[in-house]
Formats: structure tokens, C-alpha cells, sequence
């Protein structure tokens, strides 16, 4: 009877935490999965760039960006007949369920903005965000961050797709692009030329990075200590000889 009563609550521990397990990381809805794999080439290129991206890391999933009905029974594609295909194609792009296909515009922006409001607020006021939306060659998000394979792009690496000179674009805030950031960037780079012809003059005092590390700090205060403790001891030594005269 105990080995029984054992064996129950063993059983019913494993479906608890079976039942209760948290959903894997990037689950995405099986069936536009299986159906964009199903039918390869172009179509399945962005399920694989999804795959191991920020976005499947963070359950965003197909319907999150496009919309539409991510839960239609698909089965086995290769056995679909035509008029099936076409039947279960027209359910999961269902405009009905705000299918959106491949947003651009205002509707890309704001499709970014549910989860970077303060970020898309930011850029969709720049320059840029207004030559995008304008139509006058700005970048939308997806130049520099791309669609699936979502990445945090490295500055200037990234700008060089449309910028030649791509100076002192380290020290403004890319995503948001102004007139007054215009300006500081014209002033940085005739820094920078200053610093080329006549060549860069040290600091009296050095300047160190903001975000220091804790070794950097530790070192830096090592060295100082290093360099008093020797400071004072040439003083001293200057002092004792100064008696012995």
C-alpha cells in the first residue's frame, strides 16, 4: 500500500511540473513556423534568422510583428491539395485578425514603438526618421537593426552603409539626429582635423572614461598612491641632503 501511495505522488509530482513548466524561451506559433520551414528557400530564411535572434530569446514571436492568425491547423503542408493551401493561407493573413504582412512607414514605427516607445519616439522625430517617412532615403529600423536577425548595430560600423565620412559619429546619439546634433558633430570634426594637422596636445589634467571599470579604477588609484609614495620620498630625499650640507 506505501509503495503504492509512493508511486501516486511521484506521478502526480511529474505532471505538476510538466504541466507547470514556463514555455521555452523564442516559442514562436508552430503552425506559420511550420509552414514558412515547409516551404523553404526565401520563405524560410526568416524563420531561421529568428532563430537564436534578441526577438526569440524574448517570446516575440510571427503574429507579434505581422499580425494575422498564428494558430490555424496546418498538419503535413506537402500533403495540402491547392485549394487547402490556399484555404489555411487565408485564415493565419486574416486582415480580420490584423494581418499586416510586411509593415513600413508609420506602421513599421508604430509597430516597433509597442515594445521601444522612448526609442521610436526619439528617432521618428530625428532626420532621419523624417527622410524615412518623408520617402528621401532615410533609414527605417530594420536597415540598421534588420527584420529577424535582430541585432544592436556598432556605431560607425553601420552608418558607413550610407555615410563616407563616418568621423565623429562615436560621441552623438545616433537615434536621435537633430539640427543641435548636427552642430556638435561639425564642431567635433573640426576637432579632430585640428588634431591631425597640428597633432594632439596631452591634458594637464588626463581625461578618464566614465564608465570605468572597478580594475581600471583600482589600478588608477594603485598608480597614484605609487606615484605620491615616490613624490614624497624625493622630497625627503632633497631635504635630508639640504641637512647634510
Amino acid at each position: 500500500m506505501n509503495e503504492h501511495k509512493w508511486l501516486w505522488v511521484l506521478c502526480c509530482a511529474v505532471f505538476l511540473t510538466i504541466g507547470t513548466a514556463p514555455a521555452h524561451a523564442g516559442q514562436a506559433p508552430i503552425d506559420c513556423i511550420a509552414c514558412h520551414e515547409a516551404l523553404g528557400g526565401s520563405l524560410a530564411k526568416p524563420i531561421s534568422d529568428w532563430h537564436g535572434s534578441i526577438h526569440f530569446h524574448n517570446s516575440i514571436t510571427c503574429t507579434g510583428c505581422h499580425g494575422g492568425n498564428g494558430n490555424v491547423a496546418v498538419g503535413n503542408v506537402m500533403q495540402l491539395t491547392g485549394p487547402q493551401f490556399l484555404a489555411i493561407k487565408s485564415s493565419a493573413m486574416s486582415k480580420a485578425d490584423g494581418f499586416i504582412g510586411k509593415p513600413s512607414g508609420r506602421e513599421l514605427f508604430a509597430m516597433c514603438a509597442k515594445c521601444h516607445a522612448s526609442t521610436v519616439g526619439g528617432y521618428q522625430g530625428s532626420i532621419m526618421g523624417k527622410a524615412y517617412l518623408a520617402k528621401k532615403g532615410g533609414p527605417s529600423c530594420l536597415v540598421c537593426h534588420h527584420a529577424h536577425r535582430n541585432v544592436i548595430p556598432s556605431v560607425p560600423k553601420v552608418c558607413s552603409q550610407c555615410h563616407k565620412d563616418t568621423s565623429g559619429f562615436t560621441q552623438i546619439d545616433p537615434m536621435n539626429v537633430n539640427e543641435d546634433t548636427v552642430a556638435k558633430l561639425s564642431k567635433i570634426r573640426i576637432q579632430l582635423v585640428s588634431q591631425r594637422t597640428q597633432g594632439a596636445r596631452p591634458a594637464l589634467v588626463p581625461r578618464f572614461k566614465g564608465n570605468m571599470s572597478s580594475y581600471q579604477v583600482g589600478l588608477l588609484a594603485f598608480g597614484a598612491i605609487i606615484f605620491l609614495f615616490l613624490l614624497a620620498y624625493g622630497v625627503y630625499v632633497l631635504f635630508e641632503r639640504g641637512d647634510e650640507k
